[in-house]
């Protein structure tokens, strides 16, 4: 297969990136190298800045009407639609994710490109407020150039999102894929450039850390989304604090799931399997810290494993694969040390041993072991069960260490279940189930504790790359 060749495209052009440190990127399920990865210059990132501010300068996109910006947006997602396939197999590769799931991220592109175009339009960019004594708009204005910088593990379906909502609400944007999953990006620009969308409206850069430093650190960049890990999180706000630089960041969270003493417990474990082990264990939502009964505890342990030893897995390009790779090989190695440090805390570990020889697969896992659990965020498949005594030492356990961004609670009395869960310190707690999805439409999660600054739910990523303006005429006769 043919792989994208890692572009910089600035201004409309597609420039080779023509750094390297020496890596590759690797097929995960099978360790084998693909392509070299390609770095862009920091000339290149300041280049691409430079091109972005200028098309915010002038207007060429925010000074369209909501309904163009709204057919060019459709005209991408129509684009996206007619490749969601070279998509799926791009993202499964580049991330482990199943490719059953990266389909359904591919085949949905579209559909966000639309829903952010339909959202803008009836939002608008500007409207009458009530005033007797004269015109008075709110007008909505983008802050200026934006940096999107994009995690791996939903490597178009994050790209999709956030550039989508950037675009309907008329901002210029500089993307920043991972270093480990940028195939999907490359298409993306691929596409922005085929329908039209004006030159420098989307800029690319290629590389790791030091590229995002070097865009974050930029003065120009006006605003930041990024989703990725707590000590890049924590970075980034650091070096945009100075300027005041506008913020959303989506980071980690080991988010606690607690099972009260009435929940059926073979339907727990089901529904606790299905959430973890999706995206190979690779989301950011994800249960990862079970806390019940502790005359149960053993018991749901044992339901889990056995759940887990149902799933197929296997090469992230196989249809029937359930549980694929890890996205690489750093991946896998955190998660075996966070697991040995979880043995040397006394946890008992149940494994799923039958598990490819090749490439990067961590063997699903089940760490028995009262307490909180690692203060570090576990980003795979492995899940720590414990034990509690009653419901508030629960909630207590569930609100210790770096929390909120997401809760489960399972029971019978979903009412009950449903006010346990207003006492977790999360954005999102969904009772007897752990999907990916958002329950509602009309969700708005914000990140709480440490998980990051800012939410998600759709009308908040379209307010957040704008700011509110009024301008109107003044009250005559005020006594101050």
């Amino acid at each position: 297969m043919t792989y994208p060749a890692l572009r910089t495209w600035i201004a409309g052009v597609a420039e080779d990136s023509p750094e390297s440190d020496g890596t590759w990127l690797h097929d995960p399920n099978t360790g084998e190298a693909l392509v070299a990865s390609a770095s862009s210059s920091l000339d290149q990132v300041g280049r691409a800045v430079t091109a972005a501010q200028q098309a915010h300068d002038d207007g060429r996109w925010r000074g369209l009407a909501p309904e163009r910006r709204a057919e060019k947006l459709e005209a991408l997602a129509d684009w996206l639609d007619e490749r969601a396939e070279e998509v799926a197999h791009l993202d499964a590769l580049n991330s482990g994710v199943p490719i059953s799931v990266t389909r359904l991220f591919g085949g949905a592109n579209g559909a966000t490109l639309r829903d952010a175009a339909r959202r803008a339009v009836a939002v608008g960019d500007s409207r009458a407020l009530a005033a007797e004594h004269g015109p008075v708009r709110l007008h909505r204005v983008p802050w200026g150039p934006t940096a999107l910088i994009l995690p791996w593990n939903a490597p178009s379906a994050m790209a999709v999102k956030k550039t989508a909502f950037a675009l309907a609400a008329g901002a210029t944007v500089v993307l920043k894929p991972s270093s480990f999953s940028p195939w999907s990006a490359q298409l993306l620009l691929e596409g922005v450039h085929a329908v039209g969308i004006p030159d420098a409206v989307v800029g690319l850069v290629q590389g790791s850390g030091g590229v995002g430093r070097s865009l974050v650190a930029d003065e120009r960049i006006a605003a930041i989304s990024m989703t990725g890990s707590t000590p890049t999180g924590r970075a980034i706000a650091a070096t945009a604090a100075p300027r005041f630089a506008r913020l959303q960041l989506e980071l980690g969270s080991n988010n606690a799931a607690i099972v009260r003493t009435d929940a059926d417990l073979e339907q727990t474990a089901k529904a606790l399997a299905d959430g973890v082990l999706k995206l190979s264990g690779q989301w950011c939502e994800a249960p990862r810290r079970v806390l019940v009964d502790r005359a149960r505890r053993d018991e749901l342990a044992g339901l889990l494993i056995a759940e887990f030893g149902r799933r197929a897995i296997g090469s992230s390009l196989d249809d029937a694969t359930e549980v694929g790779p890890v996205a690489f090989a750093g991946r896998r190695d955190e998660l075996v040390e966070q697991r040995e440090r979880l043995a040397q805390a006394g946890a008992e570990l149940l494994r799923v041993t039958q598990v490819p020889a090749q490439g990067w697969f961590f063997e699903p896992t089940v760490a028995v072991l009262d307490g909180p659990g690692l203060a570090d965020e576990v980003f795979g498949p492995l899940l720590l069960v414990g034990g509690y005594a009653d419901e508030d030492e629960a909630v207590a356990l569930a609100n210790t260490g770096q929390v909120g961004l997401a809760g489960y609670v399972f029971g019978a009395d979903e009412h009950a279940a449903a006010a346990l869960g207003t006492r977790l310190v999360a954005g999102e707690v969904k009772v007897n189930g752990a999907s990916v999805l958002d329950m509602s439409p009309e969700s708005s999660q914000s990140f709480f504790g440490a998980s990051g600054l800012g939410g998600h739910g759709d009308a908040d990523v379209l307010d957040f790359f704008v700011g509110k303006q009024i301008v109107g005429s003044d009250r005559p006769g005020l006594p101050l």
